[in-house]
């Protein structure tokens, strides 16, 4: 799903009327049709309020479409002033065509008595300046006389910036927002959510193949990332699903080896092998389908001839949680992205988490070892460390400053959080799966395992981290359903089951 701000919509809007040579008017009515498709049919009895813009020009558009069903419609419109040329065409139509049009802010009230349905279109996308006045006082109505009717809301809930989300004072409280062509940037803050309700992204006439050169900014869905399913060969063997090396865990931390592994085989690698202490007895009874490299801590050389074959053989290597940060675990961090072909002559890819995004923030001399060939799956703090940005300074600008960032390094860069950010530098994606239930000890775990797993699956990298993330998150807000807290565990007992009901097979 195409996501997008102001000046995106903008962007669109001007192709669509000067290179693809639809009248704006055409757009509007495309608008109107796409809308009223997703009103229920038995509702009958409507108030549509309209503004003097192109969004007031929309709520005239559907109300047009409406009476022309045989449908009880009222409009009120706020201002007959100064309207957007498309706005005033609708409006003389709707005029001409004998539906009730009321001015006076006084008839309000009884008008919202006497429907069942508002649709508001005061105002659009644009709105950068705090509402006052006449609008205020709309708005005000609206949200103290519906509470128990149905309101639908044109592209955005009027009140809330289509850029930042930020309330303007005062907003619509909206039970469905019809939004057009894309998923607002807006509609990611959490401050706009509960004006919201439900969403519905809707088409105005425009092929995706027309306008997808100007987007490069996406709301991920599970349409998407179906698209990006690898079917399996039926003459397929377990080295074609990749051999996935994992260092993680520690001596006290040997669950974070144990999930990050277990989670990799579940999503279905071939052959999966975990770098652990040779003290590490659990990792045979958590995960017995997979191998391990017992690693003598207290004398780390020893190994890492024996080591050097493991990279070689592997096409994935995870790297990161629990694994500390002494000075040994950098070593053996050194020693895995040193290498950076395997004896196939492919590129290792390397997915890194944890303690190994903290030292390389400590040492980031080793970014040249691992550009164009890795995944960087850090949390604000981490990303924090890697930046040298503060938490607020990204928070301010999540999107750009992680476009940057892959772009810098040349890596795929995945930013956890509510609404978790996937970019490669060209491209960017946002998660739209996930809830705050999951959010406890384990689940990076979990995440990073599952991305290396399809990592070594030939996905590509990019590919990898988007339907990791989607995954990780579909499986936790499917048990949110059927219970209060999910942990690591509840999400890779349902990994096969997420891929078959995303995937379909």
């Amino acid at each position: 799903m195409l996501l997008g701000g102001n000046e995106t919509t903008k962007k669109i809007d001007s192709f669509a009327i000067n290179e693809l040579k639809i009248p704006s008017i055409v757009l509007m009515e495309n608008a109107a049709i796409s809308f009223v498709k997703h009103i229920d049919e038995n509702e009958d009895n409507f108030l549509i309020i309209c503004g003097k813009g192109n969004n007031g020009g929309d709520g005239y558009a559907i109300a047009r479409q409406l009476f022309s069903k045989g449908k009880k419609v009222k409009i009120f419109c706020i201002s007959d002033e100064n309207m957007s040329n498309d706005c005033f065409v609708n409006y003389e139509i709707c005029k001409n065509s004998g539906i009730e049009i009321f001015y006076n802010l006084e008839e309000l009230e009884k008008l919202f008595v006497e429907c069942d349905v508002v649709i508001e279109g005061i105002f659009g996308t644009g709105l950068n300046s705090e509402i006052r006045g006449v609008y205020k006082d709309v708005i005000l109505k609206i949200n103290e006389n519906c509470k128990k009717k149905k309101v639908y809301s044109i592209d955005i809930p009027s009140g809330i910036n289509g850029d930042t989300g930020d309330i303007m004072g005062i907003s619509v409280n909206a039970d469905v927002t019809i939004s057009f062509v894309t998923y607002k940037k807006g509609f990611l803050n959490p401050v706009a959510k509960k004006y919201l309700g439900e969403v519905i992204v809707e088409n105005i006439g425009l092929n995706e193949g027309n306008i997808i050169q100007l987007v490069n900014e996406y709301y991920l869905t599970g349409e998407m990332i179906k698209s990006f399913h690898v079917e399996r060969d039926e003459n397929s063997h377990k080295g074609d699903f990749g051999k996935v090396l994992i260092y993680a865990g520690s001596s006290g931390f040997y669950g974070a080896g144990n999930l990050v592994t277990k989670s990799c085989v579940r999503s279905g690698t071939g052959l999966t092998t975990l770098i652990t202490d040779k003290n590490n007895f659990s990792l045979n009874v958590f995960v017995p389908e997979a191998m391990s490299f017992p690693i003598n801590f207290e004398n780390i050389e020893e190994s890492f001839e024996k080591l050097e074959n493991e990279i070689l053989n592997s096409d994935v290597i995870a790297i990161g949680p629990g694994i500390g940060k002494k000075q040994k675990s950098l070593e053996i961090l050194k020693k895995l992205i040193s290498i950076e072909k395997n004896k196939k002559g492919n590129k290792i890819r390397l997915v890194l988490d944890a303690d190994a995004l903290n030292l390389l923030s400590e040492n980031q001399e080793l970014f040249e070892k691992i550009q164009n060939r890795s995944i960087l799956t850090p949390h604000i703090i981490e990303f924090s460390r890697l930046t040298g940005f503060s938490s607020n300074e990204i928070l301010e600008n999540r999107f750009q400053k992680a476009v940057d960032f892959a772009k810098k390094y040349k890596i795929v860069l995945l930013l956890k959080g509510k609404n978790t950010i996937v970019t490669d530098g060209e491209q960017l994606f946002v998660n739209s799966t996930g809830n705050s239930h999951m959010a406890n000890g384990g689940m990076g775990d979990c995440l990073t395992g599952i991305i290396a797993s399809f990592a070594g699956q030939k996905y590509d990298l990019l590919h990898s981290a988007l339907i990791g993330a989607y995954l990780h998150g579909f499986i936790g807000d499917k048990l949110l359903k059927e219970q209060y807290v999910v942990n690591a565990t509840h999400i890779i007992e349902g990994i096969s089951g997420g891929m078959k009901e995303i995937f379909g097979r």
